[in-house]
């Protein structure tokens, strides 16, 4: 059983830092984009660092926090944040214990980054109305924070999953090992793992908007959207869209690029046709983060009209 844990550890919960070559936005690619950064330490001793996203005429009584998916940081999120920022809000974010710019030599688990939002919102005690949202395991990250967190009120899930044992259900076939991870999960954060995230959507005056598509091949819809629809609570909204795979919010054309790109990419990859770093950051040369990452209007505006209430 624990070498099963330990592999567990060691193959997702691994520590997520740059490639090198996969191309990432960074503050410095919108004029006008200001960021400030700090740090904190967690609970397990992690330093743990933030971000602060903001133009000049933020709305200064509203403060979003944004739940970045497994991967590494939350740069991958920069068009994101933009938006969200570009339409008068202003971003808080992170980057999760074993991911980036923070620190830890891995995740600890997929609740771990529910636990780091949670000590950086005690950290900064933010005087704001606060809102979150979170995409992937950042959906599910976002739902444990305002189920746990009072003064939060409002939260985005984009593709986002409801418990993780159903999650991770999609690559552990073997009900054996995922019992044995299921345990692992509850041993490292019992209050989160073992939450019934249905049972709160069933009844809370909250108001929570989940956006995905139905074809999502990582996070089904079934795990996720279309199991909070099934609960009857009007105060849970949704916005479903067709054909945009784990990636509702960005535009066809977007979509379609990335996927083009990585899956070229992964092709000569596997022929040994891209080996070295150099080659591979070659290959990405014309093809930036700005074009695979345009944000669709009609759901990213959703997003805001959402927050802005």
């Amino acid at each position: 059983m624990g070498f099963i844990a330990n592999k567990y550890r060691k193959q997702l919960l691994c520590r997520y830092d740059k490639d090198g070559y996969t191309p990432y936005l960074s503050a410095s690619d919108f004029p006008g984009l200001t960021v400030d950064a700090g740090s904190f330490v967690n609970s397990a001793g992690v330093e743990v660092a933030f971000f602060r996203y903001r133009y000049g005429d933020y709305d200064p009584e509203k403060l979003v926090v944004f739940c970045h998916g497994l991967g590494a940081g939350h740069t991958a999120y920069l068009a994101e944040i933009e938006y969200l920022c570009h339409n008068g809000l202003q971003v808080l974010t992170l980057d999760y214990t074993g991911c980036d710019k923070s620190g830890g030599d891995g995740m600890l688990s997929v609740n771990r980054p529910s636990r780091d939002v949670l000590e950086l919102l005690d950290f900064m005690k933010p005087t704001e109305e606060v809102s979150v949202v979170g995409h992937s395991l950042g959906g599910y990250t976002a739902l444990n924070v305002i189920r746990m967190c009072d003064p939060i009120k409002r939260a985005v899930i984009l593709s986002g999953f409801l418990q993780s044992r159903k999650m991770l259900g999609q690559f552990i076939k073997s009900r054996l090992v995922n019992a044995i991870v299921d345990r692992a999960e509850r041993k490292c954060d019992p209050e989160i793992a073992r939450a019934d995230n249905a049972a709160y959507l069933k009844s809370t005056t909250d108001r929570l908007l989940f956006i995905a598509s139905t074809d999502d091949p990582t996070v089904p819809y079934s795990i996720g959207a279309g199991l909070a629809q099934t609960l009857g609570n009007d105060n849970l909204s949704f916005l479903t869209v067709e054909n945009k795979k784990h990636n509702p919010n960005y535009t066809p054309e977007a979509l379609a690029f990335m996927q083009e790109s990585f899956g070229t990419f992964n092709r000569l990859v596997a022929e040994g046709k891209l080996q070295t770093l150099e080659e591979k950051r070659a290959f990405f040369s014309d093809r930036p983060a700005s074009k695979m990452t345009v944000q669709d209007d009609a759901v990213m505006g959703e997003v805001v009209r959402f927050i802005k209430g």
